[in-house]
């Protein structure tokens, strides 16, 4: 093989690879449960803008602890997918727990709307983002949604027993 060919080689491999890791992500076994569960966790992050837009400090870590309870709810909803995506799932789930932690954290010693806005739009909601990325286009949340009030994942809860 001609040392030109070998990049081209490598690039249709890697696209390949691509393809299947999307084509099993688009054959989820639950694909309702997993659009339900993201919705929620969007949700949450809007409460938290909420929270902190009103200056009620004191309600973001209860935000943190249901953003916990959605985020075990998707582990959830994905237990019986493949190894792999589910490692991808809970790699990015980990980093958007530790921003949206870091952001509950500082609202008890900062508060300051401006700088926890900041950390918030700037660190945890692109860290969320990228876990909807492992999801095909139709089962991601509009980031606007309005607040569910958290009815959805008790639901969803109840549904599973």
């Amino acid at each position: 093989m001609k040392p030109t060919r070998i990049p081209a080689v490598l690039v249709a491999i890697a696209l390949a690879l691509l393809a299947a890791s999307t084509v099993a992500a688009a054959q989820l076994k639950s694909p309702d449960d997993v659009k339900t569960v993201l919705r929620l966790i969007v949700q949450v992050s809007n409460d938290f803008k909420r929270q902190i837009t009103n200056k009620n400090f004191k309600g973001v870590p209860r935000e943190y602890m249901e953003f916990t309870e959605g985020a075990d709810a998707l582990r959830g909803v994905t237990k019986d997918e493949p190894a792999a995506f589910k490692s991808k799932v809970e790699t990015r789930l980990q980093a958007a727990l530790a921003a949206y932690k870091k952001v509950s954290d500082m609202s008890a010693t900062t508060p300051d709307a401006d700088k926890l806005m900041a950390e918030l739009v700037n660190k945890a909601v692109p860290k969320m983002n990228a876990i909807f990325d492992l999801f095909p286009a139709d089962l991601r949340p509009d980031p606007n949604a309005p607040a569910g009030g958290g009815r959805g994942l008790r639901d969803l809860q109840n549904k599973k027993q």
